[in-house]
């Protein structure tokens, strides 16, 4: 039996961290973590955004990943359907925020208060998403459960390439050395979105202080980032 050798353990590690980064940085993440920053006050409450919705995020991923190689399915035999109800869901949710963004930035631009939100069924949901995605209290658990959750519906088509690295290292490397690498990937994908979530939420705050119109034209413009990625998603 060959010994896998340090620097090709290393080399492993250090491939699972790349692919949990290059995971956290694709697009319809970055564009569902922006609703959830949209209203941020400061970059620690952005922080634990992008964390919660990482966690989420990575539960279901991992979980992904010891199902799948328990039954030994390979990544390329993945049920075709699965990745795409995965892929519908996300579109799904990417629609939702871009429409939440725009409705919220064309009221603000507009000079609309929450009270002139109520007035109207659609106001009134609009209010209770503001809400639920924008709690002021923000160190409750639940806010960040919620947000949480939210990730989780992003994980929802398996990992290929994390499942392909899994089914590389696994009969050669050992169970230890697959774990371990499991373990950076998941890692690497936190931290990445926590970074992502930090910085989201800055660009929003930053806009906030240069008065409600440049907050408003950011979250316009946010939204139709957003809806680009889902229009991509869905077609």
């Amino acid at each position: 039996m060959i010994d896998v050798g340090a620097g090709a353990g290393l080399g492993v590690l250090g491939a699972a961290a790349v692919l949990g980064v290059t995971h956290a940085l694709e697009p319809d993440h970055a564009a569902g973590i922006s609703a959830l920053t949209s209203e941020t006050d400061r970059w620690t409450h952005a922080a634990f955004v992008g964390g919660s919705f990482a966690v989420g995020h990575v539960l279901v991923v991992v979980a992904w990943v010891a199902v799948l190689t328990l039954l030994g399915t390979a990544a390329s035999t993945v049920p075709a359907v699965v990745d795409e109800f995965g892929t519908l869901v996300a579109g799904g949710i990417l629609l939702a925020v871009a429409a939440l963004l725009a409705v919220t930035g064309t009221r603000r631009l507009r000079g609309r208060t929450a009270g002139g939100d109520a007035e109207t069924a659609v106001g009134r949901v609009l209010a209770a998403l503001r809400t639920r995605l924008h709690s002021h209290d923000h160190e409750t658990r639940r806010d960040y459960l919620r947000t949480g959750v939210v990730g989780s519906l992003f994980a929802l088509s398996p990992p290929v390439s994390m499942l392909a690295l899994v089914s590389a290292v696994l009969p050669t490397s050992g169970l230890p050395a697959t774990t371990a690498s499991v373990g950076v990937y998941a890692v690497a994908l936190t931290l990445t979105m926590v970074g992502v979530g930090t910085g989201l939420g800055g660009v929003f705050t930053a806009a906030r202080q240069r008065g409600q119109h440049a907050h408003a034209a950011v979250e316009l413009c946010a939204s139709a980032v957003v809806l680009a990625f889902a229009v991509q998603l869905l077609a």
